[in-house]
């Protein structure tokens, strides 16, 4: 663990006094923490309270920001507690943090000008995103910083299709810690609706995580990119990927790492298919994971075909792409080997995508190929409500229902017993989606690929 990941070496006899400060905390401070920074809405920024720092005790402290705040009481006033109070604040400075400080008097009576205050710092100071090789960085803020970029790249070359439509942002905070940040794109030219949301949140397991994580308590913070993506046109496909990250905590202090995982994927589900959009796909996929190993592409595509699937329908959700979970630190690879294996992937996105939206966006179609993409949507919004195990989790952790269900189409069709012309696109569309297909060498006996 290095010295930033134990608070700049703490003194750890000061942990024992830190609980109890917690237990005696002052009406001010309780306010502060209850109302604003336990409620998370200081911008998804994770605050703990009454934490040592050097050898001293802050009354809230966040860690990503390096920010430090505190609650005077009518004690500060006498002028020895005023040296105190500077000589660690420059304590504190020398070590990066900076630190504000409020009154007792000014969190009782405008707690709106204190948020304002906290909100307009944490505005003009956000944390630098962290490098490459940055060993002091947790991977924690490190993946945080990594997915508002990828976000803002995603949403800005997707604008690019659009003459009007413009993604619309919305800050969300989660009541029991952390938040996140929606933008969702409705009613475009290309683009019938989609979702690019991050979301950093924190806090107790509920009991139906614990029970599956098997532990009797544990807090949590979980951070990722999620995004979906409903085309107007039945001939492109809708999209979705996913990438996040996870820590597990025995206590509340949330200091020490008990248990780490990346997760995600990507994978495609279209309506009319081409079988080089297909290759496209696939192949884009697989070239980022080859440079982490080869071995790595044939084992997440074929989790990924056995997850994207309807079992009550005996089918598929689309032509599959790469899924991946749990991956945790091993004796062969790093988390930080994982980190880099998961943004390679999320890195590959809009190459896997762009491409066959640009060649696809323009194909005519009929109001009979519209209606079948609306009966295959249906099979799509099947998936997420009964198997996504992400939309699960986001609806037992008190997740944004808003952003969880932004996955799901506008317009969708179940047609009691809806039949299907035998031997028709639909059809061959269909029963390609009963068997897994390779799509690498698929490619090559087709004369799709050349190697």
């Amino acid at each position: 663990m290095s010295v930033e990941d134990n608070n700049y070496g703490y003194n750890k006899d000061l942990k024992e006094l830190a609980r109890k400060l917690r237990k005696d905390s002052t009406s001010a401070e309780i306010r502060l923490w209850s109302e604003l920074l336990r409620a998370g809405k200081m911008k998804g920024y994770t605050f703990l309270r009454q934490r040592p720092v050097l050898n001293y005790i802050a009354d809230f402290m966040c860690k990503e920001l390096q920010l430090v705040i505190e609650v005077d009481g009518y004690s500060h006033e006498d002028e020895r507690k005023w040296y105190e109070d500077k000589e660690r604040q420059k304590k504190l400075e020398e070590k990066g943090f900076t630190v504000l400080r409020f009154s007792d008097e000014e969190v009782m009576n405008d707690l709106k000008n204190v948020e304002r205050s906290i909100k307009g710092w944490i505005v003009n100071h956000p944390p630098a995103p962290p490098s490459k090789g940055d060993s002091n960085a947790s991977l924690k803020n490190k993946f945080k910083a990594y997915i508002q970029d990828l976000q803002d790249k995603i949403c800005n070359r997707l604008e690019d299709f659009e003459p009007k439509a413009r993604f619309r942002h919305d800050d969300w905070d989660r009541e029991g810690g952390g938040g996140g940040h929606s933008r969702v794109i409705e009613k475009g030219e290309v683009f019938e609706k989609g979702g690019v949301n991050i979301s950093a949140v924190h806090g107790e397991l509920p009991e139906l995580i614990k029970k599956r994580f098997e532990v009797d308590q544990g807090w949590f913070w979980a951070g990722g990119l999620s995004l979906v993506l409903h085309p107007q046109s039945p001939m492109v496909p809708t999209v979705h990927a996913n990438f996040r990250y996870f820590e597990l905590y025995d206590d509340a202090d949330m200091n020490e790492v008990r248990d780490c995982w990346f997760g995600g994927g990507a994978d495609l589900t279209p309506y009319y298919l081409w079988d080089e959009d297909a290759v496209h796909f696939h192949q884009v996929l697989k070239k980022a994971c080859d440079e982490h190993g080869k071995e790595l592409y044939p084992k997440f595509k074929k989790e990924c075909d056995e997850y994207f699937y309807n079992d009550h329908r005996s089918e598929g959700r689309g032509i599959g792409g790469l899924f991946f979970d749990y991956l945790r630190p091993t004796d062969n690879r790093l988390a930080e080997d994982w980190y880099h294996f998961t943004t390679d992937v999320g890195n590959a996105f809009l190459e896997s995508y762009v491409p066959i939206v640009e060649r696809r966006k323009d194909e005519s179609y009929s109001d009979r190929q519209q209606y079948f993409q609306e009966i295959r949507r249906g099979r799509y919004v099947e998936f997420n409500l009964i198997h996504d195990r992400g939309t699960l989790f986001g609806l037992k952790t008190d997740g944004r229902t808003e952003s969880i269900l932004m996955s799901l189409p506008p317009k969708v069709r179940w047609d009691y017993d809806f039949e299907i012309e035998e031997d028709s696109r639909e059809a061959c569309l269909i029963e390609r989606f009963k068997n897994p297909i390779d799509w690498i060498e698929y490619g090559k006996e087709e004369g799709i690929l050349n190697n």
